[in-house]
């Protein structure tokens, strides 16, 4: 199954395998004893994640939006209540 991952593109990720996959990328980064070549790959990878994320959430805003009509909408704060 973890090759299936690995495989998989980028538009059949969902939102939360692409954030789990960002972190996982980002901790690598982070942990600072990755070779300069593979660091760049990385970064690479992180930054198609990331944009892969913005996009997804987006997706689902303007899904929200959709639902309460073009004139209505509410803040995320309201929600809370």
């Amino acid at each position: 199954m973890a090759q299936k991952k690995k495989t998989e593109s980028l538009e059949e990720l969902s939102y939360e395998e692409g954030y789990t996959r960002l972190q996982e990328v980002l901790s690598r980064l982070e942990n600072g004893d990755t070779p300069l070549e593979d660091s760049l790959k990385l970064y690479a990878q992180g930054t198609q994640l990331a944009a892969h994320c913005a996009a997804k959430l987006e997706e689902a805003e303007l899904t929200v939006r959709r639902w309460q009509g073009q004139e209505e909408t509410t803040d995320f704060e309201e929600w809370r209540e």
